[in-house]
């Protein structure tokens, strides 16, 4: 196959039966296989044809599981939360943990900021001080350009709150920024964000070509930051020492509290740890901001820069004993929405919201960080006291059982053999095949 051939033209305007049959042709794919992306079509025409419009060059819908984590009390407000996610075990960690903190007081949680931010990033070639000078003059000429624009978001409280130039010469030659605050209510806001900082960079270049004539300036890109560290919710549990018990297993509870403390710490300071510790806490959030419609990979790319935002990588986390009090903080960063966007278009994500009682995104914020907190306390636990695997391969059994092809008969054979054993593929398989030796 030469270069050319090589390369597919014309793929998008191809319908999806064209594109199937290329595909397979192209690769040489079993032809049976083809009956798994029309297994997994919608028996809705009407719905069907929303999903292929989510996305482009569309084959076929892939499904993941929902479920609800119930008792997850938040301000003392009781919800239950649904949570998409594949991985076996989150959604009873979560639920065990929510259950147990909800006889304690439930998740205590506030936001601190929902600031988002955008730039404007140009090159101006003349001085510096030219520039900060006519910058106020700029500024008000933005802000003119886009009042239409911003008028329905001010009326829910909205709007550009700050417009500020950044400037970065030391770092590179010639390169500035117009950073730009917002506040977008209950939207993420990104496109209202990106139609803001494109007016604002037209404004910005016309003017600055025209009013400032020793230099040129010349737009390299206008777009949001997923970086939102002003958009900050916190989120926390406590209780006595004692009220420990039924997570400290063979420990005492403060032997407990001490080892889970001390977990918690190395999450501070190592890395390699602390990667796995956030990764436990983001099966809950990324659950919930999937379930509702919104972007877990802005989500997770900021939660991730925020954790090394010191220099050096760390938990999201903090555990902390005062005298006999046990108390275990979340802080994350988080931009969500509960209006535009898949909150409203996809069906199950509308439900999603309408479960919780249609949140405001404040409360959406807090909700999420209580499911990513019930999460990672119910993992440190198990790993401070019985591991993690035990409970991890009891729900993974299901999984192994159907990747060996199990029926109905021999999954009720193997969970109850497995019911008080360690779990492993090796393991299952063995006894599997024993069952079937027997039954012949």
């Amino acid at each position: 196959m030469t270069k050319n051939e090589r390369i597919i033209s014309g793929f998008s305007k191809l319908n999806r039966s064209q594109r199937i049959d290329l595909i397979w042709d192209r690769l040489g794919l079993d032809e049976a296989s083809r009956s798994v992306l029309d297994n997994f079509l919608h028996q809705s025409p009407a719905t069907q044809s929303l999903f292929e419009e989510f996305s482009e060059n569309f084959l076929t819908n892939f499904f993941m599981p929902m479920g609800v984590v119930p008792n997850v009390v938040v301000n003392d407000q009781s919800y239950i939360v649904p949570m998409v996610i594949e991985e076996s075990s989150v959604i009873a960690a979560a639920s065990r943990a929510a259950k147990f903190w909800a006889s304690r007081g439930g998740f205590q949680a506030r936001v601190t900021g929902m600031v988002k931010k955008g730039q404007v990033h140009f090159s101006w070639s003349g001085e510096s001080k030219d520039l900060k000078a006519a910058f106020p003059f700029l500024k008000e000429k933005m802000l003119a350009a886009t009042h239409d624009l911003t008028a329905r978001m001010r009326k829910r409280g909205g709007g550009i709150t700050a417009v500020e130039l950044v400037d970065k010469t030391d770092e590179l030659a010639n390169y500035y920024q117009v950073d730009v605050s917002f506040e977008t209510a209950d939207a993420m806001g990104a496109n209202f964000i990106n139609s803001c900082l494109e007016i604002m960079a037209g404004v910005l270049v016309q003017e600055m070509n025209t009013k400032l004539v020793s230099g040129e300036a010349s737009v390299i890109m206008s777009i949001l930051s997923n970086y939102t560290p002003d958009s900050l919710v916190e989120c926390w549990v406590e209780c006595d020492i004692d009220e420990l018990a039924p997570f400290s297993g063979k420990l005492k509870p403060v032997e407990f509290a001490q080892k889970f403390t001390t977990a918690s710490r190395i999450a501070q300071l190592d890395v390699s740890r602390a990667v796995t510790h956030n990764k436990g806490i983001y099966n809950g959030v990324d659950a919930v901001v999937l379930a509702t419609g919104n972007d877990w990979r802005a989500v997770e790319a900021c939660g991730h820069a925020y954790a090394a935002s010191n220099g050096n990588y760390r938990s999201l986390t903090f555990a902390e004993i005062d005298g006999n009090r046990f108390r275990y903080t979340l802080r994350l960063p988080l931009a969500l929405g509960t209006v535009g966007g898949l909150t409203k278009t996809h069906p199950v994500s509308k439900l999603a919201l309408e479960m919780l009682g249609k949140p405001d995104a404040k409360t959406l914020m807090m909700i999420a960080a209580a499911a990513g907190l019930a999460n990672n306390f119910a993992a440190v636990a198990s790993l401070t006291t019985v591991g993690i695997q035990q409970g991890h391969m009891k729900m993974h059994l299901t999984n192994i059982l159907n990747q060996l092809g199990a029926n109905a008969e021999e999954k009720s054979a193997c969970t109850q053999y497995f019911s008080d054993k360690n779990i492993a593929y090796a393991e299952v398989e063995k006894y599997l095949n024993q069952i079937r030796n027997i039954n012949g």
